[in-house]
């Protein structure tokens, strides 16, 4: 019986065979072929997914976990200067002062009115009253405060007050009476990210004065920091500030500060190793339970003695007047500190601001006048990586095939072993060490935090993972076996013989 004539198939039904039937011994050669421009492509592709999609909010676990990690072990104790920490006081009213004075909560105006006029006895930078009037209870010593506004209006030393934010009974702002006194006022509002303050706000509401930026006007911390620092000129800024909260706590404190409120010491004593491990596995145990930023006592500054520490921790200072009460509810979570007091947010924040000389780290890259947001500056930081990534990769499979075509006993099998467990992890040091450099030199040139360039470090061990399980090269090898078919000259499945 004669053989039957080959039966052609359609280039579609061939493709649509190999999908389904594909040749693996063909697929395996091409494989060794993948060009470098699909290479980087599909590395490219990966990373904009990776980044853009944030899977099981990969990307904001990373962010914020690495910028905690960053505060407590790097940045705080070791990068942060203290320019700014020797320019800022808090003077705090808690539970103690209300002992000491025998004054409960709440306090009249007076009450606070005294407090003030002690601090401007010693010619404080600005005072920011981290308190909301917006009671219109009666109060007959109203006068007094609006008088000592007066006194430091007329030393020329700004006192600021915040006003109330979506106040829910319809409040006013702030009572008419500090109103009219013209003293500015302020948006508080701090942004809190799974109960822990990392950023701040770069703008806020204006409560009827002329916008700033951008039709709005700083915040508070940013207000009074373009008020008292003309000389460091804020940077553009855009959507939100990045904190960086310092670990070396204020020297100050250490004269009446010895235990945070849950009697805990102010200087434990852990050692380097031992404050890496806490860090990673129990991070309550390395956060100082006292604070960054140094105390007023107020309890001395109202006995209205002249004390020479008291003189130290307010002439030119920039001082945040705030309260840490129970049931207050104005408590917020630090990376290295835990629960502290809300008004130590603005403190920090006016820190980083004149120790960065007006240069605070964003979470955008700023090029020149351009903007560019966190993710799209995420991708541009992994196109450097991935271009010396997939280059290298194409010279380690060329020394592949060079090894192949070599006689057997030229290597043993033994060293290959160790070459190639060898390169695996030289390789993904190196994908480390690239994205980190690209990192920092963002952090440096452009002003973009830790939080916001730190996933490209680990995107970029994700991608050397891939090379070297060869994920691109096994797709390549698929998708031209599936499209192109096998080389010429080769046997090809779109025919078949009897």
């Amino acid at each position: 019986m004669a053989a039957k004539k080959p039966i052609k198939r359609s280039r579609v039904r061939s493709a649509l065979h190999r999908l389904r039937r594909p040749d693996r011994a063909h697929m395996d050669v091409l494989k060794s072929r993948v060009p470098f421009w699909f290479t980087a492509a599909f590395l490219f592709a990966f990373s904009v997914l990776q980044i853009m999609l944030n899977p099981f909010g990969f990307s904001d676990l990373t962010q914020r976990y690495t910028q905690d990690i960053a505060d407590l072990l790097i940045t705080g104790p070791y990068f942060y200067g203290t320019e700014g920490r020797d320019k800022v006081a808090v003077a705090l009213v808690d539970e103690e002062v209300l002992k000491e004075s025998a004054n409960p909560w709440p306090w009249s105006m007076g009450s606070h009115a005294a407090v003030l006029d002690a601090m401007l006895a010693y010619n404080p930078k600005a005072v920011v009253v981290d308190f909301l009037f917006v009671d219109m209870r009666p109060d007959d010593t109203t006068k007094q405060l609006t008088d000592v506004i007066a006194k430091y209006k007329k030393k020329h030393i700004p006192i600021y007050f915040e006003g109330g934010i979506e106040l829910p009974y319809g409040e006013q702002v702030i009572r008419p009476e500090i109103k009219a006194t013209g003293a500015r006022i302020l948006d508080p509002t701090v942004p809190v990210y799974n109960g822990v303050v990392r950023q701040y706000n770069v703008t806020g509401d204006c409560f009827g004065a002329k916008p700033t930026i951008n039709g709005a006007c700083y915040s508070a911390a940013l207000q009074v920091f373009a008020d008292t620092y003309p000389r460091y000129p804020l940077v553009p800024l855009n959507d939100k500030m990045e904190m960086i909260w310092g670990t070396r706590n204020a020297p100050e404190n250490s004269l009446w500060i010895h235990q945070g409120a849950n009697g805990a010491s102010c200087s434990p004593d852990i050692s380097p190793l031992g404050r890496i491990y806490l860090a990673f596995f129990d991070t309550s145990q390395v956060q100082n339970p006292c604070t960054y930023t140094a105390q007023i006592p107020v309890t001395e500054l109202l006995q209205g003695t002249d004390d020479s520490a008291l003189s130290g921790l307010i002439k030119d200072r920039i001082v945040f007047y705030g309260g840490s009460l129970q049931g207050a509810q104005d408590k917020i979570s630090t990376p290295v500190n835990g629960l502290i007091p809300g008004v130590f947010a603005h403190a920090m924040a006016m820190d980083n601001l004149i120790t960065s000389h007006g240069h605070p780290q964003q979470n955008v890259m700023t090029i020149g006048s351009t903007v560019i947001s966190t993710n799209p500056a995420q991708m541009l930081a992994i196109i450097p990586v991935i271009l010396v990534l997939a280059w290298l990769h194409r010279r380690r499979l060329a020394r592949k095939k060079r090894l192949a075509a070599a006689a057997e006993h030229e290597r043993s099998v033994t060293f290959e072993y160790v070459l190639d467990k060898f390169v695996e992890t030289v390789w993904h040091w190196l994908a480390f060490g690239l994205a980190l450099g690209v990192g920092l030199a963002l952090s440096q040139w452009s002003g973009l935090s830790v939080a916001n360039w730190v996933e490209v470090v680990f995107v970029s061990v994700e991608l050397a993972a891939m090379l070297l399980v060869g994920a691109p090269d096994s797709l390549w090898g698929y998708l031209h076996h599936v499209v192109a078919g096998p080389d010429l000259g080769s046997p090809s499945d779109g025919e078949q013989t009897a």
